[in-house]
């Protein structure tokens, strides 16, 4: 059936789906879609190249008016005309052409963030990019953008920031090229050593002079702020864990009567579960907040949420508050429990290897790390228990 203006377009049947010719323009049909609530119109232009039919959306009646869509029609016969081959965006490539940045990033995130331990692991990448640009179509974003936000960051000291927004910036754009939201792209093509220089790697600050030691941990234990922030560094030196792994400790990880963390590999740097025996001064500290904590199923909750673990740069905050900030980082434990460990091993009796799985720089090797895990566990009780005894003393010399 055809129609000739917009008065017929309304009064076509609507008992089923089925397409209907414009009377005045050739190639120009509508699709009447009945529905529940009466119909939709759809505005096609359906022509014949190369032996084979070719369909192509031009929009929905009333939001494209029938005058619109024979001008569309129009345009597109007389490039017919001029035998040129025409090459029509589906809906699909429109759409994806016109999704923005922060669209994408948000579908991203939800799956990236799956198995992270950081939350707010794209933070940066949210921060320094998205935030400027993420109204912009995503095959919009230029170098130019992205250098500018990270000459920015150069001018601030700010190398470290750039590397990491740049890592994440790489993996959305693979996660939308993989999902044809984006075409192409030369973004994957910037060289940041090139443009800011290479990173020098510098070694952690930690405190590795006995004195200095015990002053600091006295200042952990006159702490006045957070309780659970002030416990956290409490038996940070005791259990010396990455910080990752210390703020998302949960109590389903604890065994009491075993006196055992027992982490699973999804929290571990190495992705492989770790033992770590508890000395009953540890212990204890850590069984005193229990029942306050309740109900966050984190050892260490936020104070903002007890939903949520400590944020990321909760503990070097606090170590910077009590006046160690210049001598000391939060990871910094570990050098310290790893020096004063191999100058005491005369004391301890325990060889580099035990000190080596207590800090779980473990051997890769399957076979051995089953061995290690199963069988030195005794000799790693030993020496986490000598070295809580360690600290106790110092702190009361």
């Amino acid at each position: 059936m055809q129609f000739v203006n917009e008065k017929e377009l309304k009064r076509l049947p609507q008992d089923k789906r089925r397409r209907h010719k414009d009377a005045s323009v050739k190639n120009l049909y509508v699709e009447v879609n009945p529905n529940k609530y009466g119909a939709t119109y759809t505005f096609y232009f359906c022509y014949r190249q190369s032996n084979k039919v070719n369909v192509v959306y031009l929009g929905k009646y009333p939001a494209i008016s029938l005058m619109d869509a024979r001008l569309k029609a129009n345009e597109l016969n007389l490039r017919l005309d001029k035998n040129e081959v025409l090459k029509i965006e589906t809906r699909r490539e429109k759409r994806n052409k016109e999704r923005t940045l922060r669209e994408i990033f948000e579908e991203w995130k939800q799956i990236a963030i799956k198995g992270k331990i950081n939350q707010d692991f794209a933070r940066p990448l949210e921060l320094h990019i998205i935030n400027q640009y993420g109204n912009k179509p995503m095959a919009d974003l230029t170098k130019q953008d992205v250098l500018k936000s990270f000459d920015k960051l150069y001018l601030e000291g700010k190398r470290e920031t750039i590397k990491r927004t740049y890592i994440h910036l790489k993996n959305l754009i693979k996660y939308a090229l993989n999902r044809d939201y984006l075409q192409a792209t030369n973004l994957l093509t910037l060289d940041i050593d090139t443009l800011y220089g290479k990173l020098t790697p510098t070694p952690f600050r930690a405190i590795t002079d006995l004195d200095t030691f015990r002053d600091l941990l006295l200042a952990i234990d006159s702490y006045n702020g957070n309780l659970f922030v002030k416990v956290a560094l409490q038996v940070s030196p005791y259990l010396f864990l990455r910080s990752s792994t210390m703020r998302n400790l949960k109590w389903e990880y604890l065994d009491e009567k075993e006196k055992l963390l027992k982490i699973p590999a999804n929290i571990m740097k190495a992705k492989e579960e770790f033992l770590v025996p508890l000395s009953d001064s540890v212990l204890d500290k850590i069984l005193a907040i229990k029942e306050l904590t309740y109900p966050s199923p984190y050892i260490f909750p936020s104070d903002i949420s007890k939903g949520k673990a400590l944020a990321e740069n909760t503990l070097n905050y606090a170590i910077k508050r009590l006046g160690f900030g210049e001598l000391m980082v939060y990871h910094g434990f570990r050098s310290t429990a790893s020096t004063f460990l191999y100058e005491n091993k005369k004391n301890h009796k325990q060889d580099s290897e035990v000190i080596e799985l207590c800090l779980d720089h473990r051997e890769r090797n399957k076979v051995k790390a089953v061995y290690n895990r199963s069988l030195r566990l005794e000799d790693r009780r030993e020496l986490m228990q000598w070295w809580s005894d360690y600290i106790d003393n110092l702190k009361m010399s």
